[in-house]
């Protein structure tokens, strides 16, 4: 008789227990939904860069005008910093010194995860060579800063011999964190 009345009680409650169950199945597909979300836009978020990335050089009789504003892309990509964003500006002066050679100046900018961006200051960057296409810059750390007359695009080895790029296009940054993120 025990079984039996468990048999009623069930069977009356059918129709709760289905609903029961299709609640918990809904509220298991819209809390994966939500973690989706959240996801996608955290990733989303990652791909706008920090600060404005523009390549406006142009070759003029004098040497370089206009500036650079990029995201520093290692070459190895395990050196690159997950937390920590480093930009580069670089801006031509209208500076020479005796041999003809010309200075420009190079601000360095980083975003540490949650921060908003912060310069680290402003260098001076002097022209030591010209070699075909290449104009070679070096700071006073003997960083060296080397930009592609034909197509402006701008490489760096610094002391330690990290080599590293300059990425100023929105398009190549967003491409290269999702590519860096996954």
């Amino acid at each position: 008789m025990n079984k039996e009345n468990i048999k009623n009680a069930i069977s009356k409650r059918k129709f709760s227990i289905l609903i029961i169950i299709v609640l918990l199945i809904i509220i298991a597909i819209l809390f994966g939904q939500k973690q989706d979300y959240k996801y996608t836009l955290l990733y989303q978020y990652q791909t706008i860069p920090d600060i404005e990335l523009t390549n406006t050089l142009t070759t003029t009789q004098g040497g370089l005008s206009g500036e650079v504003r990029g995201f520093v892309k290692f070459d190895n990509i395990a050196d690159q910093p997950k937390n920590l964003r480093q930009y580069y500006i670089i801006k031509s002066l209208n500076k020479f010194d005796g041999n003809s050679r010309q200075y420009f100046s190079l601000e360095e900018i980083i975003k540490m995860q949650y921060l908003a961006p912060r310069s680290l200051g402003v260098s001076e960057l002097v022209e030591v060579s010209e070699t075909g296409n290449t104009i070679t810059l070096e700071d006073e750390s003997g960083n060296k800063f080397f930009i592609d007359k034909s197509t402006k695009e701008v490489s760096m080895k610094d002391a330690t011999g990290d080599s590293t790029t300059l990425i100023t296009s929105d398009n190549n940054y967003g491409d290269f964190i999702k590519k860096w993120l996954k």
